[in-house]
């Protein structure tokens, strides 16, 4: 069972994951913590680097919605939640607590 993400949730890249970016096609991504892989299209590659720094689903969903115009507001967040849910169960984003 997969809980909900806050919209203002801070999220982060696992900093030992390998990326193999495949021109435009997306990429390949490797968490050595687990020895899982993940192949990602173009979309899944845009929004895995949207946490290469500290960011928020909420942020990460409006660069979405600004990058890929053919998209509505309501698919990004419904697609957005279920990858994000997938990467964290994975290891390959965390949640950053503040202390």
């Amino acid at each position: 069972m997969s809980e909900t993400i806050a919209k203002d949730q801070p999220l982060l890249c696992n900093p030992d994951v390998v990326l193999r970016e495949e021109d435009e096609d997306g990429g390949l991504l490797f968490n050595p913590d687990n020895n899982a892989v993940k192949i990602v299209n173009s979309t899944g590659l845009f929004i895995w680097k949207q946490f290469q720094s500290i960011n928020t689903p909420e942020s990460a969903a409006v660069e979405v919605l600004k990058n890929f115009e053919d998209a509505t507001q309501e698919v990004i967040q419904t697609d957005l939640e279920e990858f994000l849910q997938d990467m964290l169960l994975t290891g390959f984003i965390s949640k950053v607590i503040n202390e």
